[in-house]
């Protein structure tokens, strides 16, 4: 019997080795597998804002929804271009108007429709829109709101539908320990158990770390390398080439030579940085033009993410204006990180301007997945 064991346990082992090789490596290949599928990636880029909302009223005709805002200590005003939304308001609490033979024309000549306010945490019926529960997410956290009056605006006669505006005006509705009213915001209503207020008040914000000098030149650096590259390629017969030797404005009211940089927080303990740049460079036949982008950065380079494709605009006595391809009409500015409600990370607001007709929108944009949060036009030939 001894005589078999060796050869036996030989023979085993020399099977079973492999096959646990082999389900080793398996295992580890699958759990590669697994990470490469779950590694964070950056979202595909936007083209640019347009006009968005979930905004809407419910059956028991309380306004729900998300709205893109900006306020002052004393009022926040926040606003939706959303039509169908607007269309839902006029049919239920101003069918006259929306009876019309044309609404919109009828909201033109009106120009201003008020649905009535909501001082207490209910409406009489009939005196317009219910809110059960508004609050503010801003650059300082967020912060508990009532609606005090909501409107219908019309726009320029003869614009339609396109001029029309629903703006909600709140005030302070603050509890102990919530951070005032100010600045950019994203405005939230709701209802049923996403109405219940914390006690103690809404969080403040953590602030994510304002970048050293050099970190921002790095980082402005960075996009402008990737705006280069991008647009060289799009358009290589320009012959792009830097067209200022001017230092970078940063986080200033310019809009050439100049960029946005703000850090925000991407997730919980992960901070990164968004630039929104528009840089002079010259073409090749002596046209002067500006490059624009939005990008995201990690302080190391590591992660690179494009929020919107680059875009060429021409510079003409000053003025920016269109520049070849229909991309080439749009630029961003203002950036402000925005506390998100349901998770601890911030959104994006920013200004975009159409400088085919100077229209303004204010939109913000949740980095994660380059999502459009609301968006509604606050300027332009129709406002």
């Amino acid at each position: 019997m001894s005589g078999h064991t060796l050869p036996f346990t030989r023979l085993a082992i020399g099977t079973v080795l492999p096959l646990l090789c082999a389900a080793t490596l398996g295992a580890c290949g699958a759990g590669r597998f697994l990470g490469e599928l779950l590694r964070e990636r950056p979202p595909a880029p936007l083209e640019s804002l347009g006009v968005a909302s979930d905004a809407r009223v419910d059956s028991a005709g309380r306004l729900v929804g998300s709205f893109v805002g900006e306020g002052t200590s004393r009022a926040v005003h926040l606003l939706s271009s959303d039509t169908g939304f607007i269309a839902a308001l006029m049919r239920r609490y101003r069918p006259d108007l929306a009876g019309a033979r044309d609404p919109w024309a009828a909201l033109e000549a009106e120009q201003v429709v008020p649905l009535g306010g909501e001082r207490r945490r209910r409406t009489v019926a009939g005196s317009g829109p219910a809110v059960e529960s508004a609050v503010v997410g801003s650059p300082l956290g967020h912060t508990d709101v009532r609606v005090e009056a909501v409107l219908l605006r019309g726009g320029r006669r003869g614009c339609g539908a396109r001029g029309a505006q629903a703006e909600l005006i709140v005030g302070d509705d603050r509890l102990a320990g919530d951070p005032p009213l100010r600045g950019p915001v994203l405005g939230s209503l709701r209802t049923g158990a996403a109405a219940d207020r914390r006690p103690g008040g809404l969080v403040r914000r953590d602030t994510a770390a304002t970048p050293s000098g050099g970190l921002i030149d790095e980082l402005v650096g960075r996009t402008g390398s990737v705006l280069d590259s991008t647009l060289g390629a799009r358009h290589a017969s320009l012959g792009l080439r830097a067209g200022s030797s001017e230092r970078i404005e940063i986080n200033t009211l310019a809009d050439v030579d100049a960029a946005d940089v703000v850090a925000f927080r991407a997730r919980e303990g992960v901070v990164r940085y968004a630039v929104s740049l528009r840089v002079r460079r010259i073409a090749a036949r002596g046209d002067t033009l500006v490059a624009a982008g939005v990008m995201v950065w990690d302080s190391a380079g590591a992660w690179r993410q494009t929020i919107f494709r680059p875009t060429l605009l021409g510079l003409r006595g000053g003025r920016l204006e269109p520049y070849g391809s229909p991309r080439g009409n749009v630029y961003w500015r203002r950036l402000q990180p925005i506390s998100d409600f349901a998770f601890p990370r911030d959104d994006l607001w920013m200004e975009q301007v159409d400088v085919r007709d100077g229209s303004v929108l204010w939109g913000i944009v949740q980095p994660q997945g380059n999502v459009i949060v609301a968006a509604a036009e606050v300027d332009g030939p129709c406002r």
